[in-house]
């Protein structure tokens, strides 16, 4: 080999390890880069939730997804809610009770649950009511529904939190199959749905929440009991005529 040869050689081999040197830095740095982008992904496996409140079980009857009593009874109330309505939990965890009790378990009212979370324009309103309707699946959305309302102030307290722990944590309080839980809350099928549940409301006028529909009758904001009993008692008399 000549010398001319000998140091086109050298200087090729001289190229090659630069090359391989210059490789090999780009894949530490995008290593490094993956590290540093995967720690809070990690920390957040790691963190624990945190405490919240598990309300006492409240069996509704005849439940059935986000449907409660008997569907052939005279008078159907829809409920248009938000779970970050501060109006919407004190309708739920008071007044809502009541019509339970002396509406719903007699066989008179056909409750039913829709979201228009949308309108509070909330990122955890639409993220709450999937998990919701999720819970359904296992007749254990009205319980995950008051379990939502009483935890409300932690829920919509940040705006950028990321509730998927702490919404699995509450179907694993409530003693569900977390595995299909977190399957169909990842799934987002109940999109449609939701989308559905705000075309009906906006058809009806309801433009806040809670609003109500007794047998299609518009009744707007947390009302007394009494305001509702006036409205259900108009309600069953005309359909007994």
């Amino acid at each position: 080999m000549t010398s001319r040869q000998t140091i086109r050689e050298r200087r090729r081999k001289q190229r090659q390890k630069q090359r391989t040197t210059t490789v090999l830095i780009i894949a530490g740095v995008a290593l490094i880069f993956v590290a540093i982008l995967m720690v809070p992904v990690i920390m957040d496996a790691f963190n624990p939730v945190g405490d919240f409140l598990v309300p006492e079980p409240d069996p509704r009857p005849m439940q059935l997804a986000n449907a409660a009593g008997n569907p052939d009874a005279p008078v159907v109330m829809k409920i248009y809610s938000d779970f970050g309505c501060s109006h919407c939990a004190t309708f739920a965890l008071d007044t809502g009770e009541i019509i339970m009790d002396e509406y719903v378990a007699t066989g008179q009212v056909y409750m039913v649950y829709h979201s228009v979370g949308s309108l509070m324009g909330h990122p955890a309103s639409i993220t709450t009511i999937e998990a919701a309707y999720c819970a359904g699946e296992q007749n254990k959305f009205w319980q995950y529904h008051d379990i939502l309302f009483a935890n409300q102030a932690i829920l919509f307290a940040n705006i950028n939190q990321k509730l998927d722990k702490m919404l699995i944590a509450f179907a694993d309080a409530l003693q569900m199959n977390t595995e299909a839980f977190g399957a169909c809350f990842s799934s987002n099928k109940y999109n449609e749905e939701i989308q559905q549940d705000l075309v009906e409301a906006t058809a009806a006028g309801i433009n806040s929440t809670p609003s109500f529909l007794i047998n299609g009758q518009l009744l707007v904001g947390s009302q007394s009991f009494n305001e509702f009993k006036i409205a259900i008692d108009s309600a069953l008399a005309k359909a007994q005529k």
